[in-house]
């Protein structure tokens, strides 16, 4: 058998045209764990992958919605430890964990705060996030806000909102608000006082993250926010779903002259949410793994880490002929079922399949040029490239 299956894969490769093309025609494997804060990016404040269980000791308020919202070991990326979110039908919140760092108005708000002596007026914050497969009803509102709580009343000096939007609220977007006059004073008296909030527009993305089709894929979610020079209309707003900009907005008034009083709050925290405006319409369930907080941009790039050699237990050996834009799937565990799904750029799954016999034979000679990523279900990504 060992040498029929040899030469099979020689007269594949013939056919293909592919001389000594192997795995390394696309060195994109994501092995292992894709992320971990032992290698956090450069300018990390907070980094939580939730390896360790010391929730209690990084966050200064955790809502687990008597269970719904727990640490749990395998619904992680890459089968690791992170948090679990389960909504029941019609439910509204399913929890929040509330990060603050830099300098804070109280102590309980300070409480567990990363490098409390420091004032951010720049911030990059980065979440993986998934759905379960099969997920329906669009985006649950809130995902995540970077925030300025400017007072022990937690009135908001600036709320920097990812949440869903768009047609069917399959999309993520941002919306920005303020809770500073343009007069550099604060409005706000409390927390989510819309009231008294300046809103400075809404931002749709382009990649339908909750859509039914994109369940049960890990998506990188990068926010970047910026406060405005005192006086000056420069602020910025914008995020990444994958590395692939979204939306952006570079002319914004957070705070007028606020930030010049030494002794006035600026970004100090974020909270990861779930809440859901009109309530989930089946008992589901969605999963966060991966968050980080720093002062550079951050890359959803998939990063191994560990030493680990997985290369001897890939179950598929993938082959890729340019010539012919075509890709063909080894199966390696002949008769056991294997599993795939190619997707685009802009996270649309153009194929998802399995099968079980030696060889399937994907044809892409149909599709339009750009960038693909085929998944393999032992998590490995494969990154092709079409051209005209």
């Amino acid at each position: 058998m060992k040498r029929f299956y040899h030469r099979t894969r020689f007269l594949l490769l013939k056919k293909m045209n592919v001389l000594v093309i192997t795995l390394a025609i696309v060195q994109t494997a994501c092995m292992a764990q894709c992320f971990s804060c032992k290698n956090a990016p450069a300018g990390t404040i907070f980094c939580d992958d939730f390896e360790m269980d010391d929730l209690n000791s990084k966050y200064f308020e955790i809502n687990n919605n008597a269970g719904d919202f727990v640490r749990k070991s395998g619904v992680g990326r890459d089968g690791t430890y992170g948090m679990r979110i389960q909504w029941q039908k019609a439910e509204v919140g399913a929890g929040v964990l509330s990060k603050s760092f830099g300098r804070t108005p109280d102590t309980y708000i300070g409480k567990n705060a990363s490098q409390p002596n420091q004032d951010f007026d720049e911030i990059f914050w980065r979440m993986d996030v998934k759905a379960q497969e099969g997920w329906v009803g669009g985006g649950p509102a809130k995902l995540s806000r970077a925030l300025c709580l400017a007072n022990s009343n937690w009135a908001e000096g600036m709320m920097a909102h990812l949440w869903s939007g768009g047609k069917d609220n399959l999309f993520l977007g941002m919306d920005p608000a303020s809770g500073i006059g343009t007069d550099g004073i604060l409005k706000s008296t409390k927390y989510n006082d819309f009231a008294n909030l300046r809103w400075l527009g809404f931002k749709s993305g382009n990649i339908d993250m909750f859509s039914t089709a994109n369940s049960g894929r890990w998506f990188c979610v990068v926010g970047h926010v910026k406060l405005n020079t005192p006086g000056i209309n420069n602020g910025i707003f914008e995020f990444w779903i994958n590395d692939t900009l979204q939306a952006s907005s570079q002319n914004l008034n957070w705070h007028s002259t606020w930030n010049t009083d030494p002794k006035n709050m600026h970004i100090n925290a974020i909270f990861f949410e779930n809440y859901w405006n009109d309530g989930s319409p089946v008992e589901q369930e969605r999963y966060f793994d991966n968050l980080v907080i720093g002062t550079k941009p951050i890359s959803c790039q998939c990063t191994t880490t560990g030493s680990e050699d997985h290369t001897a237990k890939e179950a598929v050996e993938v082959l890729w002929s340019p010539y012919e834009k075509k890709v063909m799937l080894l199966n390696k565990s002949i008769g056991l079922v294997q599993k795939y799904a190619l997707i685009g750029l802009d996270g649309q799954v153009w194929m998802k399949d399995e099968w079980v016999d030696e060889v399937r034979e994907l044809n892409l000679s149909t599709y339009k040029a750009g960038m693909y990523f085929l998944k393999i279900e032992d998590s490995r990504v494969y990154k092709f490239i079409l051209t005209d």
